[in-house]
């Protein structure tokens, strides 16, 4: 059963082993931690209508994985110093975790901003198994998101096949995020 195991700002405190790991970054108030709760199906991650709430790295025990949420990058109330070390906190774990192996970029479908740009050019020239997941398709009628699929995936500097669509509020398409996650856990396997 999915669980959460600790929030740690800075690496010392992080978890040190082998366990593969499973990242979701975003800028916040994406609904990156509803989207941790329906795939746990459970309440194992706090939500906050604040954005900006999570700042520090939160280590979840998936069984076959670790699933790991890292703080919001964009918008965040606090001073230039908080923003700053968030930031920090974000590329320290990027660049160094050893046993990394899948990136999910949450973005809002509605609104894919420069930063979430920015992050997604960095993630696919870092990381092979990066995937972007758009989140909030209930605002409109779905042919509209993929009517966008191929300027979206322009837009995001990614493949159209890695992106997936969602919404947390409807649990439309939570299956898909499954199915990746496990795609990329039989793929270190072999």
């Amino acid at each position: 059963m999915p669980r959460f195991i600790k929030s740690a700002a800075w690496p010392a405190d992080w978890i040190h082993d082998q366990i593969t790991e499973i990242c979701f970054v975003g800028r916040s108030n994406v609904g990156k931690s509803s989207l941790i709760n329906i795939l746990a199906n459970q309440q194992i991650a706090k939500t906050s209508k604040t954005p900006g709430r999570t700042q520090t790295v939160n280590f979840y025990d998936f069984n076959k994985y670790r699933l790991v949420d890292l703080p919001g990058y964009g918008f965040m109330k606090g001073s230039h110093e908080l923003k700053n070390q968030v930031a920090t906190i974000i590329e320290t774990y990027l660049a160094s975790r050893a046993n990394l192996y899948g990136i999910f970029q949450i973005c809002d479908a509605n609104v894919i901003t420069a930063a979430d740009v920015d992050m997604s050019k960095y993630l696919q020239k870092h990381f092979k198994n990066h995937f972007v997941v758009l989140n909030k398709i209930d605002k409109r009628s779905v042919s509209v998101y993929q009517n966008k699929l191929l300027s979206t995936a322009k837009y995001l500097n990614v493949s159209p096949l890695k992106i997936i669509f969602i919404s947390v509020k409807k649990h439309l398409n939570i299956n898909k995020v499954h199915e990746t996650i496990n795609d990329i856990l039989k793929r270190i396997q072999k």
